[in-house]
């Protein structure tokens, strides 16, 4: 696990530092938000939430705009297990940062491939439902955890008009709670594709 964090982590170092080596000018010229479904595991006897709702950017390192170093936050949806005299809700977030790539340009379709480092932050809390029935001896506690995990994904761009996108991607997750998410993002750009490849 630990060689597997550190080659994912290698990416996006590796992106900055070309980018500087060739007075490359990082810009942020896009914005995306999307749902994301996870395909989920069990945390402290319960199920997490879903969807997810993130929101992500692209720092363009290259005049192609073709190598980006993408940000992205995403909040998952509680998931409540009420179990008569508690509740057990269920708190997921995931914070990203990955290096980006296009390896296939095709009219108004790019093909993109990522990978990254990720930080997974999970709330378990019970919750007694009424002061007439106590929680019982053997309901688990409240519970939290930090991960650390690597992404490795691939995703399609498709050109929907001069400020729109519509992106679908993938990735695996690498971590002590490994798991696959499938997204889907509009994107908007915030002046015209033209003046924000031409810098």
């Amino acid at each position: 696990m630990r060689h597997l964090l550190i080659r994912f982590c290698m990416i996006v170092c590796l992106v900055m530092v070309t980018g500087a080596s060739f007075h490359l000018s990082a810009q942020i010229y896009r914005m995306g938000a999307g749902l994301c479904f996870a395909s989920g595991y069990q945390y402290n006897s319960s199920e997490i939430g879903n969807p997810g709702f993130k929101v992500k950017t692209w720092i363009s390192l290259d005049k192609r705009s073709t190598i980006h170093i993408v940000p992205t936050i995403t909040v998952f949806n509680k998931n409540i297990r009420d179990a008569g005299s508690y509740t057990l809700t269920n708190y997921m977030y995931m914070g990203d940062v990955d290096g980006q790539f296009v390896v296939l340009h095709e009219g108004t379709l790019k093909l993109v491939v990522f990978g990254g480092g990720n930080v997974t932050y999970l709330n378990s809390v019970i919750a007694q439902v009424d002061e007439k029935y106590p929680i019982p001896d053997y309901a688990p506690e409240n519970k939290s955890d930090i991960m650390l995990g690597a992404n490795l994904g691939a995703g399609l761009e498709l050109r929907m008009g001069p400020k729109w996108d519509m992106n679908i991607s993938s990735k695996y997750i690498v971590s002590e709670n490994s798991q696959f998410i499938i997204s889907i993002e509009g994107v908007y750009y915030f002046k015209s594709r033209r003046r924000a490849y031409r810098r």
